[in-house]
């Protein structure tokens, strides 16, 4: 048995998993009366989603079967192995650390940029789905199908819910916390 490889998968099943926690719990926070911690807990599970996905790509390096090497992680569509996938997956990485990047750093930044950053994490989960859903190598059970049906239909839903909530804050008939 290819530990090292089990390992690879269920980090990167991880690493989406937590990334979608955090995708939901970012839009949770814009229920009223529901905020709580959830600020706290979508930074964290954002950040944890980010350590997962790293373990993922590193440990890549290692594996036998299909080995990758560091350039081919780092520079996106240069993987000998299905280099558009790898390379969405190389570059949805990317994107995840801009958004954890300036949300550390808001401040510094400022409001407006960290606010247009932070909407990467919408492509950036998507990319990340197509990276996991085409070139998992467990993509094909009923429960990896299961889990991408399921947060996909989780995240298009809550992201409609939050769209037409921002239409009608613009239209002045929300009340917007």
């Amino acid at each position: 048995m290819n530990w090292i490889w089990i390992i690879i998968r269920v980090t990167g099943l991880a690493g989406y998993f937590l990334l979608t926690l955090s995708l939901l719990a970012g839009i949770y926070r814009h229920i009223p009366r529901k905020k709580g911690n959830i600020l706290a807990f979508h930074q964290i599970i954002g950040q944890v989603a980010l350590l997962f996905i790293g373990v993922h790509a590193c440990l890549l390096l290692y594996d036998t079967y299909q080995p990758y090497t560091l350039k081919s992680i780092l520079i996106p569509f240069t993987s000998a192995n299905d280099p558009i996938l790898t390379g969405i997956g190389t570059i949805a990485t990317y994107l995840l650390i801009i958004v954890i990047f300036t949300s550390d750093f808001m401040k510094a930044f400022g409001r407006s940029l960290w606010k247009k950053t932070h909407y990467l994490v919408f492509p950036l989960w998507v990319l990340s789905a197509i990276h996991g859903l085409f070139l998992g190598t467990d993509s094909q059970t009923i429960w990896a199908e299961v889990l991408y049906v399921s947060t996909t239909l989780m995240v298009v839903l809550s992201t409609l819910y939050l769209v037409i909530k921002m239409n009608n804050k613009k239209q002045g008939n929300v009340r917007v916390n």
